[in-house]
């Protein structure tokens, strides 16, 4: 049978490189371009100890805004900083999970912070500190970045135990685009709040 004449559907355009959508079995990070589909408002935060910023468990796991109604005394101290627990504070960080699309599939992926930083446009203690008097904040910014096209580089997860592919780093395609913070910003004070 000739293949030139076949009419096999899995034939591809030999010329067109394919569009390799998950990182290989290498492990290398893979670069393409998506739109934000949505992101997890309802947990935007991890906590981590200020000083070797090992995770924390978060005394309130139901909220989108990390240790929101509890007291100085109930919050997570480090185990390994414990030493002096006084100088053992502790600080959010940004984990967004987005749903993102891509040419071929729309896929779960999870951003951390130093990634995260580029859309938000401030550090997760600073939005931390904004959605503590906007308390639809976090909504907002889902809204916000909604639709938002962006390249982004994709890795394995470096758990085992993960389960989503990690975003290593994220650069907006869209000549406008604002970080969330300053969107926030302006829509609340639009809406005359501060």
């Amino acid at each position: 049978m000739n293949p030139e004449s076949s009419n096999n559907n899995s034939q591809t355009n030999p010329r067109k490189r394919p569009l390799v959508e998950e990182p290989n079995n290498d492990k290398q990070p893979i670069t393409l371009n998506s739109m934000v589909v949505a992101i997890d408002h309802n947990n935007l935060f991890y906590t981590v100890c200020s000083i070797c910023e090992k995770t924390l468990p978060d005394p309130s796991p139901n909220t989108h805004i990390p240790n929101s109604s509890s007291s100085s005394s109930s919050m997570p101290f480090c185990k390994n900083c414990n030493f002096n627990s006084a100088s053992s504070g502790s600080k959010p960080l940004f984990r967004v999970l987005m749903l993102i699309a891509t040419e071929k599939r729309v896929v779960v992926v999870i951003m951390f912070d130093r990634a995260a930083r580029v859309l938000f446009g401030c550090s997760a203690d600073e939005f931390f500190d904004f959605a503590k008097t906007h308390p639809f904040a976090a909504v907002s910014a889902g809204n916000a970045l909604e639709g938002e096209m962006m390249k982004i580089t994709l890795s394995q997860p470096k758990s085992g135990n993960a389960r989503h592919l990690r975003v290593v780093s994220v650069f907006p395609l869209r000549t406008g685009f604002r970080p969330v913070i300053e969107t926030l910003r302006e829509l609340y004070r639009a809406r005359g709040g501060s």
